[in-house]
């Protein structure tokens, strides 16, 4: 009796032992659910905003300021003459640059050049004699508007089979002579099946789609083109895409929506997500965490009907599992060996990227420009060098700020790469010098495209009305036998004629 009486008391003080021990699980186990459920919709938030942002980035504003270089570089172009010119149907160099424009450029389909009196002429030749450019809804509601102009979806009337259905959408500008005289506008369809092949390889997460819509909520960029302007989202979606970036959930429609919204164009990228969707991600570690909750009671049930009986045998099960936690902590070392591989790896890629990238600018490094131009050098290559230097940035430094001074250089670089590149490479020779390699012997192209950056340069119009922005240039030839220093001395030598002869020109070393 007093054996079992004993046995009896084991017996209960391990299941005391047992249940004060489940208590703190089951506290962290309720804690862990509440916690794992927060953090899944924290994750699925922050994913779906991350996406929405770099793909509507990548894929819509890359091309939207591609689109804003393509009419900076026209507004450099055009003169009151060419245009005159280009209506009346007389061959120029115009009728070549629009023709180059709409055959190469993916984003654009078709051109009008209209004056002030509406008379016009497209590329391709499409002509109503009943056609008003001035009246048409991509037209720029205001007379003088200066800078780009995306119009809503509208029915083409210009269109070659002239059906209704037919929908697109115009960026125009409005042409200013010398005298900030409005003299007439120029507008460019937009080919927004070809924009949206950038979307076909998107893979959106959760099953989701990824689509573009404009204000009136007709949808103009698709992975599938054939709900451009045939699907529409709900007005409200536009009205609550109020900030540059959010997120909301659609009540009606049972979705989750992301969105990155743009000022010009006034379109709005969305990330749309079945509510199901939502609902298994955010509860399906919940569920887990209830099973193994399960199964972890289970055992302890389990182990305390085991251990009324076989204490010792217990014993020697807990201390292989203190062994096996020492085994699991040697993997997690060699996890911790290989996060430390890739991390060296990810480190070695950003400092390559680095030697050849300059970090302000974007454009190709010294380092970069030595190689380039010791490989020319070595293949016996010809090329031109071109040496650029930033007219009075120190005073522009002084006067407005570094900040001011390092967006200049931000812009001159990209405005060059967007001309130069990438057939020819633009590299930072130092502080406020950019230099280009040119390689092969056609001067006279090469002087153009330099003198089209110039131009560009000149003609922008800073937030800063006293900041004007120009850059004097040497160009020189390099001839066998010459070392690199050779010929960046003769490039310096007409950068100092440029500089000395009034700024803002481009001096040849053979001039």
């Amino acid at each position: 009796m007093e054996v079992s009486k004993k046995s009896g008391t084991v017996n209960r003080l391990l299941t005391v032992l047992f249940v004060v021990m489940l208590i703190p699980f089951m506290m962290v186990s309720i804690w862990s659910f509440d916690n794992i459920h927060k953090d899944n919709i924290q994750a699925f938030n922050k994913n779906l905003t991350r996406f929405t942002h770099n793909t509507a980035m990548e894929s819509v504003n890359r091309q939207l300021e591609e689109i804003d270089i393509v009419f900076q570089i026209l507004n450099s172009r055009m003169t009151y003459h060419g245009t005159r010119f280009f209506i009346n149907e007389e061959k120029g160099i115009l009728h070549s640059i629009i023709a180059s424009i709409v055959n190469t450029l993916s984003f654009f389909d078709a051109a009008i050049i209209s004056n002030i009196e509406d008379n016009y002429r497209t590329y391709p030749e499409v002509r109503r004699d009943d056609y008003i450019p001035s009246k048409r809804p991509w037209y720029p509601n205001v007379k003088n508007q200066k800078g780009i102009h995306y119009s809503e979806p509208y029915s083409d009337l210009l269109s070659e089979n002239n059906d209704p259905e037919d929908r697109t959408i115009t960026v125009s500008m409005n042409l200013f002579d010398e005298e900030l005289q409005k003299y007439g506008n120029i507008g460019f369809d937009l080919d927004l099946d070809t924009m949206s092949a950038a979307l076909k390889n998107i893979v959106v997460p959760f099953e989701g789609k990824f689509l573009v819509a404009a204000n009136d909520g007709s949808v103009v960029m698709n992975a599938n083109i054939k709900d451009i302007f045939h699907q529409k989202v709900p007005l409200r979606w536009i009205e609550n895409s109020v900030d540059l970036e959010g997120h909301f959930y659609d009540k009606e429609t049972k979705k989750h929506i992301f969105y990155r919204s743009f000022s010009e164009p006034y379109w709005v990228a969305f990330t749309i997500v079945d509510d199901e969707k939502y609902n298994d991600f955010i509860n399906d570690a919940p569920q887990a965490l209830i099973y193994i909750i399960v199964v972890c009671l289970i055992i302890y049930i389990i182990l305390i009907c085991l251990c009324r009986v076989y204490i010792r045998e217990i014993i020697s099960r807990l201390y292989m599992g203190v062994n096996g936690i020492s085994y699991d902590g040697q993997t997690q070392d060699l996890e911790k060996i290989y996060t430390k591989i890739k991390n060296s790896q990810i480190e070695l890629k950003e400092v390559r990227r680095v030697n050849c990238e300059d970090a302000l600018t974007g454009i190709g490094t010294r380092r970069k420009f030595d190689d380039r131009m010791a490989e020319l050098i070595d293949s016996n290559t010809p090329f031109y060098l071109a040496i650029l230097d930033l007219d009075n940035f120190k005073n522009i430094n002084d006067t407005f700020g570094h900040a001011v001074g390092d967006s200049v250089l931000k812009y001159v670089s990209k405005v060059g790469k967007a001309i130069i590149e990438p057939d020819y490479g633009v590299y930072r020779f130092g502080g406020e010098e950019l230099v280009v390699l040119f390689h092969g012997g056609e001067y006279d192209l090469y002087f153009e495209l330099m003198e089209t950056w110039r131009m560009t340069i000149c003609q922008r119009q800073w937030r800063e009305t006293a900041l004007h922005v120009s850059f004097s240039c040497g160009i020189a030839c390099w001839k066998p036998g010459e070392s690199a220093q050779d010929i960046i001395t003769k490039a310096d030598k007409a950068l100092y004629k440029a500089k000395h002869s009034g700024k803002n020109a481009i001096h040849s070393a053979n001039d």
